[in-house]
């Protein structure tokens, strides 16, 4: 009667790691297909070709980190089109006098556009340049499969500049009525 009992209570001991590996491989699963439906998602978005990039902090060369929540900038991507507006921090090497304001440009084309998509890491990357008044930008976006995104900017007339954030879907305005 003791060996049954022992013999019962081993099989038991045996049972439970064998559920909890089955419980542990349906984690790594579930984990694996949510991070393939954002980058399906991220992928759509990024196909849209109607995102905006808002950074939420930026990494000056030679200078510590700042954060940004209380500068807003953003880099908008409207099919051929690009505008963007970011604050920044470095050095400029040939700014006109009283242009000390950050990394601007209007609507403007995309020119020199190549994108890189990696399906084994889940990343898209996307760079392209923009004319600004007096600058020709080159950026720089690696962005992961949840959205988060690396923004990196060589400007011809300033330090080149890094930013951290998120692209989102661009919302269209509504014209009133």
């Amino acid at each position: 009667m003791k060996s049954l009992i022992n013999l019962l209570v081993l099989s038991a001991l045996m049972v439970i790691p064998l559920e909890n590996m089955n419980a542990q491989k349906q984690k790594k699963k579930n984990k694996k297909e949510r991070r393939l439906e954002q980058f399906a998602e991220t992928q759509k978005l990024f196909d849209s070709k109607a995102f905006i990039f808002v950074p939420d902090r930026a990494f000056p060369q030679g200078g510590r980190s700042i954060d940004l929540t209380t500068n807003y900038g953003f880099i908008k991507v409207m099919g051929s089109e690009t505008e963007g507006d970011m604050p920044f921090f470095g050095r400029g090497f040939s700014v006109p006098y009283g242009s000390g304001s950050g990394i601007k440009f209007d609507k403007t084309s995309i020119k020199n556009e190549k994108v890189e998509l990696n399906e084994k890491k889940m990343r898209i990357s996307y760079s392209f340049e923009a004319q600004g008044e007096n600058d020709t930008f080159r950026i720089n976006m690696d962005i992961s499969y949840s959205g988060n995104t690396s923004v990196n900017i060589i400007s011809n007339n300033r330090s080149s500049i890094s930013y951290s954030g998120q692209i989102s879907k661009l919302e269209e305005k509504k014209e009133k009525e």
